[in-house]
C-alpha cells in the first residue's frame, strides 16, 4: 500500500489515556438522585468550606473523603491531617465524621502555620520554597474547628513533632505536606498504627508540582505493599486502604 493509499487511524471511542476519560462536571450531580452519587447533604458542608476560600481542594477531592468516612463507621481509631492551610477540609472531614457517626471523634490536626519549613525541603521538592502556603494563622484555624470539642489542632513542623506524639490508632488520615521528606514521614508513622480497613488518602500524587509527594509513596509501598490496597482517585489523590 503506498503512503496515499494509507487510511488515518479512526478517533479513539474509548481512549487509554485515563486523563481523556469522561467526567462529568462536579456541579452536575447537585441534581442527581442516584445512589452512590454526592448528594445534597455533601454539598451542603463541601460548600461550606468551598464557597468562603478555605480549602484548595475542590469538590471532587473533598468527596473522596465523604466516601471514605461513610465506610470508616465501624473501624477504630482517631483522625489526623497534616498540612491545614486555613482549616477547610478539616472542617469538612470533622463535620462529615459528626453527620455520618452521629457524634464528634477525635481529630489531631497538623500545620506549621507558617508555610514550608525551610529543613523540610529536599531535592524532589523543586517547585516549592521555605515559607509558601503561609498565608494562614494559628489563631484563626483553631477558633474555625472549635465547634469541633475533640478536635485538637497542633503548630509546628510535623517532623519534629511525630517521635512526641503519645501511641495510638488512627482510622484516617489525610496527608498534604506537597513534599518529599514530611510525607515519608507521616506514611512512617501513620502507616504501622492505621487500624485494619483505615485509610490514607494522599493529596496531590499525581501532581506535577508535587514529585516529591509520589516518590515518597513509591518508596514506602516498594516496602508496605502487601500492607494495603491501592487506590488512584483520578483526583490527584491516591488512597490506601489497610488490609
Amino acid at each position: 500500500m503506498s503512503d496515499q493509499e494509507q487510511v488515518a487511524p479512526a478517533k479513539e471511542r474509548r481512549p487509554r489515556d485515563p486523563e481523556k476519560w469522561i467526567r462529568k462536571p462536579f456541579a452536575k450531580y447537585r441534581k442527581a438522585k442516584l445512589e452512590f452519587r454526592p448528594d445534597a447533604q455533601f454539598f451542603e458542608l463541601a460548600d461550606a468550606v468551598v464557597v468562603p476560600g478555605r480549602t484548595l481542594l475542590g469538590y471532587e477531592r473533598l468527596y473522596v473523603f465523604w466516601q471514605a468516612i461513610l465506610n470508616l463507621g465501624r473501624v477504630p481509631g482517631r483522625l489526623v491531617e497534616v498540612g491545614a492551610f486555613r482549616g477547610g477540609s478539616a472542617h469538612f472531614i470533622a463535620s462529615a465524621f459528626a453527620t455520618i457517626s452521629g457524634g464528634d471523634v477525635p481529630f489531631d490536626v497538623f500545620d506549621t502555620f507558617e508555610g514550608h519549613p525551610a529543613a523540610a525541603l529536599s531535592d524532589q521538592d523543586t517547585d516549592h520554597k521555605a515559607g509558601q502556603f503561609s498565608g494562614t494563622s494559628y489563631e484563626d484555624v483553631k477558633a474555625y474547628l472549635s465547634p469541633f470539642a475533640q478536635t485538637t489542632v497542633h503548630k509546628g513542623d510535623i517532623l519534629e513533632a511525630l517521635p512526641h506524639l503519645p501511641e495510638a490508632s488512627y482510622r484516617l488520615a489525610h496527608i498534604d505536606t506537597d513534599l518529599y521528606l514530611p510525607t515519608r514521614a507521616c506514611l512512617e508513622y501513620f502507616g504501622p498504627r492505621l487500624s485494619p480497613g483505615g485509610v490514607v488518602v494522599l493529596d496531590d500524587y499525581t501532581s506535577g508540582h508535587c514529585p516529591g509527594v509520589r516518590a515518597a509513596v513509591i518508596e514506602y509501598l516498594e516496602r508496605h505493599d502487601d500492607d494495603y490496597q491501592v487506590w488512584d482517585l483520578r483526583t490527584e489523590q491516591l488512597m490506601l486502604v489497610k488490609r
